[in-house]
């Protein structure tokens, strides 16, 4: 069922995890280890502005830079630096290349940094919009939403409502398998962006959260795996734990048309290779649907044996040929 993001209610994994300790106190404790000298070497090479907070950056130093980046140019990229570095740790990724996007457009970058700092307080899908137009482009080079919504996030000063949350992949799939199916796992824009912020807030009431990031951070924290989409994936979460659990990526209903063409097969080449997997495998799938399998194609049992049969009974060896 595909719903909108208005009719999808909170996971009880979510709820669960917001139950289990403190989020709040835990989120804001948040720091990491940064490799300040490459930061600074490297910003100095490509002629930027900005400096680093230090050898480790914490979540609430980076929400003190934000009145700055709304002030200026200057100051908005500075915030987009050690929002990266908080990101990134001490690995570099393609920071050069975001810094050779800065510096070749500085003027026009920090101008933009500064808009959508200012307008995500107030109008996420314009904050958005400013620094990726379509699904397609972003203004700046290696710096996606997954990045810039941190931007966005940090600009907001740590105010507990404030409505321009971090996205990604990992919280997107938990949204998705919350019930939100239409909502893309890695491609959004303005529109699709605004519709999420929207879902965190009225999520953060419905869980009676203090603080929207923490539910983001909780959305993080319980995501299922990359392919958890699949239908084998949901299959395995349904069953794995029964008594008749059968690996395979395969849904109900995709066994149930697999059981009815091998047994069509087996019907009507009793003595064949297919009949023999059959005879082994149709037991299995019956076990595991319990019993319910639907129409099927077979006038005779399983495997019934015939008065010609021995004479041409396959084993491993010519199945293995």
């Amino acid at each position: 069922m595909n719903m909108t993001s208005k009719a999808v209610h909170p996971p009880t994994v979510l709820t669960e995890w917001l139950a289990a300790g403190d989020r709040g106190a835990e989120l804001l404790a948040d720091s990491v280890v940064i490799d300040r000298p490459w930061w600074s070497d490297q910003l100095a090479e490509h002629g930027l502005p900005g400096a680093l907070i230090g050898d480790t950056i914490s979540r609430t130093q980076l929400f003190g830079l934000a009145e700055a980046a709304l002030a200026s140019p200057e100051g908005a990229i500075n915030l987009l630096w050690n929002t990266i570095a908080f990101c990134h740790g001490r690995r570099w990724n393609e920071n050069k290349r975001r810094m050779v996007a800065v510096a070749t457009d500085r003027q026009r970058i920090g101008g933009l940094l500064q808009e959508a700092a200012q307008a995500g307080r107030e109008d996420p899908a314009v904050a958005f919009d400013l620094l990726k137009p379509d699904r397609g482009s972003q203004e700046i080079d290696r710096l996606g939403p997954t990045g810039f919504t941190w931007f966005l996030y940090f600009a907001g000063a740590g105010a507990p409502r404030h409505p321009s949350q971090v996205l990604d992949g990992k919280i997107a799939r938990t949204v998705r398998r919350a019930g939100w199916k239409r909502f893309s796992a890695t491609n959004w824009n303005s529109q699709d962006y605004a519709a999420y912020t929207e879902l965190v807030s009225r999520w953060r009431v419905e869980c009676g959260a203090d603080r929207n990031d923490v539910i983001v951070r909780g959305l993080y924290s319980v995501s299922p795996p990359a392919d958890a989409d699949y239908p084998w994936q949901a299959w395995q979460r349904e069953t794995w734990q029964s008594d008749n659990w059968v690996n395979g990526p395969l849904a109900a209903d995709d066994l149930r048309q697999i059981h009815h063409w091998m047994a069509l097969i087996a019907d009507a080449y009793p003595m064949s290779t297919a009949a023999a997997d059959f005879a082994r495998i149709g037991p299995i799938i019956s076990k595991a649907l319990d019993g319910d399998l639907g129409a099927s194609p077979r006038v005779r049992p399983p495997r019934e044996t015939y008065v010609d049969e021995d004479s041409y009974r396959y084993d491993s060896r010519y199945r293995a040929g």
